[in-house]
Formats: C-alpha cells, sequence, structure tokens
C-alpha cells in the first residue's frame, strides 16, 4: 500500500451523518479524510429523502393540474411525462450531490471513493474504487455506514421478483397496479407517489396501524384519507411466498385470524424500514460493542473502544438524516475538544404522504402510559380559511400539555404543509413552552399556522374558534 497517509480524523460513510462530521471536524482544524464507497450524500441524497421528495413534488403538481378545474383552471389533455420525472429527480439529486463534493474540497476534506476496512483501531484500509489501495493512520475514526432494507421472512426465490426502494426510483413507467410491503414512512411515502401517477396500491403490514413514528389517532384519520386516493391498507398480514401468476406477481399470506389471503401486483415493492449496515468493517475484531439494532454508543456517540465513533443509521437510534447530522457535528465536536452531550429530547419525524404528516414529543398514548395527566386541544383544517382557500380541509393539528403546568409535550399534524408546520411546536418543546405561551403569540392571518395556534389554544383550554363540547 506504499506510505501510509497520516490524519485527525477518518470518516467511514459519506452520508448526511458522515459528510457532516468531515465538514465539521475540519472547521475545528482537524485532518480530515472521508472514505465512501458508493456515492457521496449517501442513501439519503442519492436513494432516499431528496429522490423521493422530488418524485413527491412531481406527484404533487401533476395532481394539482389534473384538479384544476375546481378553482377554474380547465385544463384538457394533460399528460404524464415519467421519462421527465425521473429526469428531473436525477438533476436535482445530481445539483445536491455535486453541492456536497464542493463543500467537502472547500473544507479540506480528502475523500477517497473506496471500500474501507478497519484491522485495528487507528488504522482504515482502502480498497479504491478504481484500483489499488491506500492506507490511513489517524487519531480517531467516526463509523457512519448507514443502513439498509430490511427483508420480509421469505425465500430468496420469493425476494428477486419484487422491487427495492431503489427500484422503485427508477421505474420506467408508473405500474399499473402496486403492492407495498411495509406501512411505515417509506412505505406510505411510495404508496401516495405512485396513486398520484395513477398507480391502484395496497399496503400491507403486521402490525394494525400504519406510521408508528406518529400518534396513533393521526394514524387512524390518515387510513381513510389514503383510499380516497386509490390506496388501500390491509393489516395483519404475515407474508409467506412471492410468485408469477402470468403477467402478475401474487403475494401468498396469512391473515391474523382469518387464515390464507392474496394480493396480485404489477410489482411488490419491499418497504420494510431499514436495519444497521456494518459495512464488512469486522466490529467484533475491533471490540467495538453491537448487537442486531446497532453499534452502542455513550451521550457523545464514542464506542467501546477509545478512538472510535458511530453515527447516524448504524447507530439504531433514529433512523433520521438530521439526527445523523446532529451525531456528527456531536461526534466531530467531541473529538476536536469541544465535547457535549446528543440532545435526543426534541426529534421532529415528518412523513412527506398525501397529506403530509409530522410528529414531534409524547404520543398521546405514550404519556398516559407514563402517567401524565394532560390536556388535549385539537383544531381541524376545515375550520381554517387558508386550508379552505388552498383547496386543503383534510387534516388536524394535536397538542399534548401537562394539565398542572400547561407545558407541551408533544405536537402532531395532519394536512397540508405539516412537515413545515412541525417546527414551531419542535421549537416550543425545545424552550419548555406552554400552551398559553405559543396560542397568545400573534399569528399571522390567514395562514396554517393558525391551525398550530388554535390547537394550543385548546390545549390550554381558550378555544375560540371551536364550539364547547356539549356537557
Amino acid at each position: 500500500m506504499g506510505v501510509a497517509r497520516v490524519f485527525d480524523v477518518v470518516v467511514i460513510g459519506g452520508g448526511p451523518g458522515g459528510y457532516v462530521a468531515a465538514i465539521r471536524a475540519a472547521q475545528r482544524g482537524a485532518k480530515v479524510a472521508l472514505v465512501e464507497s458508493r456515492d457521496i450524500g449517501g442513501t439519503c441524497l442519492n436513494r432516499g429523502c431528496i429522490p423521493t421528495k422530488a418524485l413527491v413534488r412531481s406527484a404533487e403538481v401533476y395532481q394539482n393540474i389534473l384538479g384544476g378545474a375546481e378553482f377554474g383552471a380547465r385544463v384538457s389533455g394533460v399528460e404524464l411525462d415519467f421519462t421527465q420525472v425521473m429526469a428531473r429527480k436525477r438533476q436535482v439529486v445530481k445539483k445536491l450531490t455535486s453541492g456536497v463534493e464542493y463543500l467537502l474540497k472547500a473544507n479540506g476534506v480528502q475523500v477517497y471513493a473506496g471500500r474501507a476496512a478497519v484491522p485495528r483501531p487507528g488504522v482504515v484500509e482502502v480498497a479504491l474504487r478504481d484500483g489499488g489501495a491506500e492506507r490511513l493512520e489517524t487519531k480517531n475514526i467516526i463509523i457512519a455506514t448507514g443502513s439498509g432494507p430490511a427483508l420480509p421472512p421469505v425465500s430468496p426465490k420469493s425476494l428477486k421478483l419484487t422491487i427495492s426502494s431503489d427500484d422503485a426510483l427508477e421505474l420506467e413507467r408508473p405500474p399499473q397496479s402496486m403492492v407495498v410491503i411495509g406501512g411505515g414512512v417509506l412505505g406510505v411515502e411510495f404508496a401516495c407517489i405512485y396513486a398520484a401517477f395513477g398507480t391502484k396500491v395496497d399496503i400491507i403490514k403486521r402490525s394494525p396501524l400504519i406510521l408508528p413514528p406518529v400518534d396513533d389517532e393521526i394514524a387512524q384519520r390518515m387510513a381513510p384519507l389514503l383510499r380516497k386516493i386509490n390506496v388501500t391498507i390491509t393489516t395483519g398480514i404475515y407474508v409467506k411466498e412471492i410468485k408469477r401468476r402470468g403477467d402478475m406477481l401474487v403475494l401468498c399470506a396469512e391473515k391474523k385470524d382469518a387464515g390464507p389471503v392474496e394480493f396480485s401486483g404489477e410489482k411488490i415493492l419491499v418497504a420494510m424500514g431499514r436495519v444497521p449496515d456494518f459495512g464488512g468493517l469486522g466490529l467484533e475484531g475491533l471490540g467495538v460493542a453491537h448487537d442486531a439494532r446497532g453499534i452502542k454508543v455513550d451521550a457523545r456517540m464514542r464506542t467501546s473502544v477509545p478512538g472510535i465513533y458511530a453515527i447516524g443509521d448504524v447507530v439504531g437510534r433514529f433512523h433520521l438524516a438530521s439526527v445523523a447530522s446532529a451525531e456528527g457535528l456531536c461526534a466531530a465536536d467531541d473529538i476536536t475538544g469541544h465535547g457535549r452531550d446528543m440532545d435526543y429530547a426534541v426529534v421532529p419525524a415528518c412523513v412527506f404522504s398525501r397529506p403530509e404528516a409530522a410528529s414531534v414529543g409524547l404520543k398521546e398514548r405514550e404519556a398516559r402510559e407514563q402517567g401524565i395527566d394532560i390536556t388535549v386541544g385539537k383544531f381541524m383544517y376545515g375550520a381554517n380559511g387558508k386550508a379552505l382557500a388552498l383547496g386543503e380541509p383534510d387534516g388536524m393539528v394535536k397538542v399534548i400539555a401537562r394539565k398542572g403546568d400547561g407545558k407541551v409535550i408533544g405536537v402532531h399534524i395532519l394536512g397540508a404543509q405539516a412537515t413545515d408546520l412541525i417546527h414551531e411546536p419542535a421549537l416550543a418543546l425545545k424552550m419548555g413552552a406552554t400552551a398559553e405561551d405559543v396560542a397568545m403569540m400573534i399569528h399571522a392571518h390567514p395562514t396554517l399556522s393558525e391551525i398550530v395556534m388554535e390547537a394550543f389554544h385548546g390545549a390550554a383550554g381558550q378555544a375560540i374558534h371551536q364550539a364547547p363540547a356539549r356537557k
């Protein structure tokens, strides 16, 4: 391998955790290398968050045009140019990944395109993608190898008939029908995307509720809204086998307490969430403590081996790009003498469905299970002037506050622009605000943010634009 190159920090993985950690460490004065086996930007920028949101936007525009008559804009001969949909998605991805590559270079981070191996702490060997190898010696290693797709318990033969989320981002045309295995964020988002393009979608899952990150009531209200856009949901399903029958694929399963059942579709998408990808680093040999859920770390992202840190999906605490970036900053700060503990008290979770959903803090069920005496405020989108003007009457905001002091402990939103509206409630949680604090702040009119305000009024016992409950 020749002469070893010496660094203060080597980051393994160039996703939103890894590249952020590399840049922060370099900004703090460290000499930094980043090793990435595939694409800078990782799953998020290349095969996850960004390309799916580009498709979400195309789906929104297409549906807005189709529904233009309601707003007085009659359009005839509307056609879906799916080739352009995919071309725009790739353009968005390329612009962002190129921007990250520029930032790494501008901050003096040395990037190695290849697969990393860690024979022992302090040494990273890189098998370069273009051939050859490099040996890097370093004081600190940050493992940011991300995650891979979770798979159903079926045979390899069955799996070969399915498509992954990566495949769903590269289809040549929308299928006429699709079965989605999994009703979490990934499954619901893809279901909404392809339903907007005309695909009949069946979501199947084991557990009784879709979208585990959001409040149970929000998930229950989401189900009928999905049915309105040609997405059906069947729960209590245990997948057994997938086979081809003519031009269709058939998913054979068992329904809890109901026996065998079949679902057929032109495509079957596996969207069951993510599991840690340890990158083939040989964690056992290194002595890095881990289990199937992820690498064990302390509050500053330090593993059981001095000088080795881990961040992002490989840790398994949250499978969110936003959390991976925050953990990357935490690890880099600790390495460069600016140590602080990670704070997971406020982590907004967003679903780019139709309509959107977003959540922060405790669910109502969680609060009650913890024995917290709570008050709940709700306000419906259909009672808001801006929502009606937009033609977006479906949804609600739900605020959960402690009854004694009024402190906000959870907020859940279903409806248009929920993923943006959630950050005012998130700040309220972060600052320890009460429901009345937020309710008494003047919100501009007419805006969707007034739905948030009205829900906080309700939690504070001061609902204005809502009739009191019947006694």
